[in-house]
């Protein structure tokens, strides 16, 4: 009977051991199963150009120059000052390593990518809030792609970047009047970003996205030391603009585009951009669309844009002295014109002029 007992008791055990193993392949398996079916739902597409990474321009020149008759002069540097520097990879970053080592520069060495802006947020901020996605998904289901959602998040600034998805760099102005009273800067009527002639219609819609915008931070004594002008802070005083140089331009095909989603784009007229103004989501593209009557508020704002008719408005007021600036180049993914580009790659020229009034001189002489 011991013998039996022994016996039974072995098999017992047994089952009960097959039994566990089963149960531990059956729950793996349900997890197998349940982690493919989350996967299969969802897949990575890149139709939409605000979240394509296949979409990309070119600087071919980037050009800054001062009027060189009123006492205003710009530096990359805030060391080394003249009447007009040339952007590239060259002047903004590698260049600047000696005299600048702790500058926060951006290049797009593989070409400007469509991002999100809506500028400072608060007069405390130097840098702009710049957005960028990965692409749109869409669930698996969902055969004929109208229910593409993204996600946003800002892109870190903190360090100096070379394959950065929109060029940014700080500029420094020398304006030398010897007034109390501080003059206007303006854009010059000169200054204009176009894309290249040779450009397909396609291109030069998305040419019609590029916006160029500019932080004022703040102002030193021109006899102040580099580390003291290179390390000027907001204090609380930031001011900021963007400027659309080409606000009323939309091509043919961008205005096709654009119908699919019910928006009535016409060539002449200004159509508002609502950029992103904070990261997050999902966000679903139909209501992400400028000028849809579904545009989610909590995630999108109207982009308050200098444009042509503008050019007569001063930027802010400078100081004799030193002020320090930030400059941004990007496309801007939320504007009209940016719908559902597919990019063979394209060049722009970017030439920006200031010139200021002289109302230090004409005060302080009276």
């Amino acid at each position: 009977m011991r013998k039996i007992k022994a016996k039974k008791k072995s098999i017992t055990t047994k089952k009960k051991s097959q039994n566990k193993t089963r149960f531990r392949e059956r729950k793996s398996f349900k997890v197998t199963i349940v982690l493919a079916v989350i996967f299969g739902i969802l897949f990575l597409v890149s139709t939409y150009a605000w979240f394509s990474s296949s979409l990309n321009v070119q600087v071919r020149t980037f050009n800054i120059q001062v009027d060189r008759t009123s006492g205003l002069y710009i530096s990359l540097d805030g060391i080394n000052f003249d009447t007009a520097v040339e952007i590239n990879l060259d002047t903004v970053i590698r260049d600047l390593r000696n005299t600048y080592p702790n500058h926060t520069n951006h290049w797009a060495t593989n070409g400007l990518i469509p991002v999100s802006s809506n500028g400072i947020t608060n007069h405390n901020s130097e840098y702009f809030n710049m957005f960028q996605s990965n692409g749109v998904l869409y669930y698996k289901r969902d055969v004929n792609k109208e229910n593409g959602f993204v996600s946003t998040e800002i892109v870190d600034q903190s360090e100096a970047k070379e394959y950065s998805y929109f060029i940014s760099f700080d500029l420094f102005f020398q304006n030398i009047t010897g007034s109390p009273v501080s003059d206007n800067l303006y854009l010059d009527n000169s200054s204009n970003i176009y894309m290249n002639a040779d450009a397909n219609e396609e291109m030069q819609g998305l040419g019609n996205s590029i916006r160029f915008g500019i932080v004022k931070i703040g102002s030193v004594d021109n006899e102040a030391p580099a580390n003291v002008v290179q390390n000027v802070e907001c204090n609380n005083n930031c001011e900021s603009i963007i400027f659309e140089p080409n606000s009323r331009n939309h091509t043919n095909l961008s205005i096709e585009r654009a119908s699919k989603y019910g928006v009535n784009l016409v060539n002449g007229e200004r159509f508002p951009t609502y950029a992103f103004q904070r990261p997050g989501g999902p966000v679903y593209v139909r209501n992400s669309v400028s000028g849809s009557p579904n545009i989610d508020p909590i995630y999108f704002a109207l982009q308050e844009t200098r444009t042509e008719e503008d050019i007569e408005e001063p930027l802010f007021q400078i100081p004799d002295g030193i002020t320090k600036t930030r400059v941004y180049l990007w496309i801007e993914g939320q504007d009209i014109d940016s719908l559902e580009t597919e990019s063979d790659g394209a060049e722009i020229t970017v030439s920006i002029n200031f010139v200021k009034d002289t109302m230090g001189y004409n005060t302080f002489d009276e």
